[in-house]
């Protein structure tokens, strides 16, 4: 009913652009030419393996050794890959998270070959402050709504401190110390699969994730990936 009223009263705009998109289904996002731009940023190239980077499985250096593979659909680079992170980050926008779950689905399946056996979903979770401020954990829901569509078990495995900096204020240095401190397994935690994928929006030094690898390590899992929807150069 909701969704309805929304529809008579609401007319979805692009996220791009801002242009109106009076039949847009339930995941668009974008006009046809945000969508070419959008495109666009999923098919520029990795300044390391040269492939397009939601093909690249580039690790970065604080992950290095610790994880099989890393996946990101595109680089957080120009404007409209800063606004699709803010626009996730700052708003709890339903047709934002259907689009990219959908996108992150088709990711992960081309990155496994399609085997998806014995893979549990977790996520790096967003700071206690962060979400009484604006309501919703994005990389938990992303996590969720991808794990929805593979048919995935999903664990709430990570705990975040109250009391901690935000990372993107920090040098890279910095970071890790942060990162260590930050993060705890949660009481209930445990292993059911072998395999884990861990989810975040976007990935910078790729300290916060070298923490949860390393404590999803301490529960037993054997091969551990990393899924982003952005990958800061």
């Amino acid at each position: 009913m909701n969704e309805l009223l929304k529809s008579l009263f609401f007319v979805r705009t692009c996220l791009g652009c801002g242009t109106a998109l009076p039949d847009a289904g339930k995941d668009t996002v974008f006009c046809p030419e945000c969508f070419r731009l959008y495109s666009q940023l999923r098919s520029e190239e990795c300044l390391h393996c040269e492939k397009r980077m939601d093909k690249c499985r580039c690790v970065p250096e604080n992950l290095r050794g610790k994880v099989g593979w890393s996946a990101h659909l595109f680089s957080y680079y120009g404007k409209l890959s800063r606004q699709i992170i803010f626009t996730l980050k700052m708003k709890n926008y339903l047709p934002l998270q259907r689009f990219l779950s959908a996108e992150l689905a088709a990711l992960i399946l081309e990155a496994t070959g399609g085997d998806l056996s014995d893979y549990t979903v977790t996520f790096a979770p967003r700071k206690p402050g962060s979400v009484c401020v604006y309501g919703f954990d994005q990389a938990k829901i992303l996590a969720k709504m991808t794990a929805a569509r593979l048919d995935l078990p999903v664990e709430h495995m990570f705990g975040h401190t109250y009391f901690s900096k935000t990372q993107k204020r920090l040098k890279a240095f910095e970071r890790k110390k942060n990162a260590k401190n930050s993060y705890f397994l949660k009481k209930h935690a445990c292993r059911r699969t072998d395999k884990l994928l861990i989810f975040d929006d976007i990935i910078t030094t790729g300290s916060t994730l070298a923490v949860l690898v390393s404590l999803a390590e301490a529960l037993g899992y054997r091969e551990i990936a990393v899924v982003s929807v952005a990958k800061a150069l």
